[in-house]
């Protein structure tokens, strides 16, 4: 009787066990109607609430201040299939301090990257995706001004 006990709660153990590793937390949603976005100014992403909650927990807070303050200038939205982008630079600073954001809104993920001609450039993506073809372009170009090539 007592095996038939122990091994009952010993397997009930490992199916808690089992059950609550395979459960992950579900991302923060985007923001509704994210996808219609395009045209629409960059501050529409920087001034949202739920983009900027997930900027700041992506990047920290210093990171986040120095992305802030390099978008002085704005925008439009681009979109390329499911990747929203758009970019702002320091006034009177343009391709020499520039940030960028990305959000893919089928994956659900958003990215950012800080160009300063001063340091490599920086890159936050997260859940460790992939940082979209529009980023990595821009920060491309950025270089390339930047050795005048």
């Amino acid at each position: 009787m007592k095996l038939i006990v122990s091994a009952t709660i010993i397997a009930g153990i490992l199916s808690i066990s089992v059950f609550s590793q395979s459960i992950k937390p579900k991302p923060t949603t985007l923001p509704a109607g994210i996808a219609t976005w395009s045209g629409e100014y960059s501050d529409k992403f920087l001034n949202n609430s739920i983009i900027k909650a997930r900027l700041k927990k992506l990047m920290g807070t210093k990171s986040y201040d120095e992305f802030i303050e390099s978008f002085e200038t704005l925008a439009p939205i681009a979109k390329d299939g499911s990747v929203l982008f758009a970019s702002g630079c320091l006034i009177h600073a343009c391709t020499q301090l520039e940030s960028a954001i990305a959000i893919n809104f089928k994956n659900n993920t958003v990215h950012a990257a800080i160009f300063n001609t001063e340091k490599p450039t920086r890159y936050f993506n997260e859940r460790r995706s992939k940082a979209p073809q529009a980023i990595i372009d821009w920060a491309t170009n950025l270089d390339n001004i930047k050795t005048n090539k």
